[in-house]
């Protein structure tokens, strides 16, 4: 049957698991990649105690001699599935590092393998994250890039050694342990732990689809495929002699079959015109809850900070996007966007760049670094040239200081005494040329301070004359509401827009973030 029942429920359920494995493929995505970053997290803190604790009394005469060692280091590294794992003597004062023994895995580079002997002096290379481990501070993680690789790293000290020229061990911290991991063997490991779900998910879901499509078909299609037929006997034989349906029993079957008998050809035709609609209602459904789903909630409020946040859509999916997170140290991100263009193709964009966004921001990468490497993701895959204008902040509660970023969007503003807009150079949109430097600025918040957050759908939305709501219409609504709080400003904005528009057709996507620094009494 061309337009069976039995179609539009298979469909209808499709629609729904797909949906249903959309989301939890989402929450799969971030569960995986944290559970993998803690495996190897864990496994270079096990590997730093390990070696420590091996390593209780430290010799480095023994050192010189360090085959065995360096045997214990490469063991370690094989079963632990860890990169880099060596002990160096720190120089605080000159800032080198001095390496004892070392230990490599498979995927250990040559470059540091053929370096990293005993005695070597690496120059002016001791971390601050170094020296916390030499003044004793236990598992002091890192993220660094050199130019041997991209690695997680945990350093851990060794609490005694044994000192040649006493010959006697001395119980105070000279060396410290090392242990990394490379970004990309993490990745190659979450990887493979992503697309076993996905495999299991897939299995499922298709044998879910093929039992209950064999139901469906002897319980339901088969039955309805025995009526369709009469229906349309009847139809094509209205002036003849037609046997009705029969209507055996009081169910669903037995009621269809009566309505048939009077009304098949207002049946036929209203499946007909709603089947496409239904279709492409669905599809549009799915891509709106997809789209809304990855971001975050309208509002937010801790002890820093109050988030309000407003996203119209000119479609029924959109290509803005806003996100916003707390970090692990406390720090507050907050970010908006807009898509080139608009509806499925924008919207599948957007949704590629919100995820880039918010893993950037957990990494605790800066805004320069969160928009270089948002940039060059983006340009890798974009057949279509699609670019997205973007501004990225970091906020500091600790110190009050916000760090931003601007890949060419419109400037957002600081209502303080006075309304500021926000200083600095933009950097070109992102996700067409790849190796572009975002320039990184600081300005100083204070309590109560609130930052507006907004996209061009705000400047340039239309009223019934073709005018456009404008900058200075924008500014002068601000000014007038310095005093607002980040709820109160968002709806404020969003009145003054439905008044001017006044009912004119919607041109673009209209998205709104206001951040609001806690009162000095709160933060204390």
């Amino acid at each position: 049957m061309k337009h069976s029942v039995f179609k539009k429920i298979i469909l209808g359920l499709m629609v729904i698991i797909l949906l249903a494995e959309a989301v939890m493929l989402f929450l799969l995505y971030r569960f995986t990649y944290d559970h993998t970053v803690q495996d190897a997290t864990n496994s270079i803190q096990y590997a730093a105690s390990s070696v420590a604790n091996g390593f209780e009394v430290f010799n480095p005469d023994i050192t010189k001699d360090h085959y065995s060692n360096q045997k214990f280091l490469k063991e370690l590294c094989s079963g632990l599935h860890i990169t880099y794992l060596y002990v160096i003597e720190p120089d605080v004062n000159a800032r080198n590092e001095t390496y004892i023994v070392t230990g490599w895995g498979e995927n250990a580079s040559a470059e540091f393998k053929n370096n990293r002997y005993y005695g070597y002096v690496a120059k002016g290379t001791l971390k601050d994250e170094q020296i916390k481990a030499f003044q004793g501070e236990e598992h002091v993680m890192i993220h660094d890039t050199n130019q041997y690789d991209d690695t997680l790293i945990c350093y851990t000290p060794i609490r005694s050694y044994y000192s040649p020229e006493s010959k006697t061990v001395v119980n105070k911290i000279k060396y410290i342990v090392c242990a990394e991991v490379s970004l990309s063997s993490i990745m190659t490991n979450f990887n493979h732990r992503f697309n076993n779900f996905v495999l299991i998910m897939g299995s499922v879901t298709l044998l879910i689809l093929i039992v209950t499509s064999l139901i469906l078909y002897f319980r339901v299609s088969k039955p309805l495929r025995f009526i369709s037929v009469r229906m349309k006997g009847f139809v094509s034989q209205k002036d003849n002699f037609f046997e009705k349906l029969p209507v055996k029993g009081k169910d669903e079957i037995a009621e269809m079959s009566d309505a048939f008998n009077t009304m098949a050809e207002e049946i036929d035709a209203y499946i007909m015109k709603l089947s496409e609609l239904n279709r492409q209602k669905a599809e549009l459904n799915i891509a709106k809850s997809i789209q809304r789903g990855l971001l975050e909630p309208q509002s937010f409020d801790n002890e820093a900070v109050s988030i309000r946040a407003s996203m119209l859509t000119a479609k029924d999916v959109g290509g803005d996007l806003y996100d916003y997170c707390v970090l692990d140290n406390g720090d507050v991100f907050i970010a908006i966007a807009d898509v080139s263009g608009k509806g499925i193709t924008a919207s599948l964009f957007m949704s590629r760049a919100v995820t880039l966004l918010h893993q950037y921001a957990k990494l605790g990468y800066s805004p320069e670094k969160m928009l270089y490497e948002y940039n060059n993701s983006l340009a890798e895959h974009n057949p279509n040239k699609m670019f997205i204008t973007t501004f990225v902040a970091v906020y500091h509660p600790q110190t009050g200081a916000l760090t931003y970023a601007n890949a060419g969007h419109n400037t957002p503003y600081i209502l303080s005494d006075t309304l500021m807009p926000f200083e600095g150079k933009h950097g070109a949109a992102a996700g067409v040329f790849k190796n572009i430097r975002y320039p990184e600025y600081t300005v100083p918040l204070k309590p109560n301070d609130r930052l507006f957050l907004f996209t061009d759908g705000v400047t340039e939305a239309l009223n019934q004359q073709g005018e456009f709501f404008g900058d200075q219409r924008l500014e002068d609504v601000l000014d007038s509401h310095l005093g607002d709080g980040a709820e109160s400003l968002v709806n404020t904005l969003l009145d003054e827009i439905k008044r001017f528009t006044n009912g004119a057709d919607q041109a673009d996507d209209i998205t709104m973030l206001s951040l609001q620094v806690a009162p000095e009494t709160e933060q204390a």
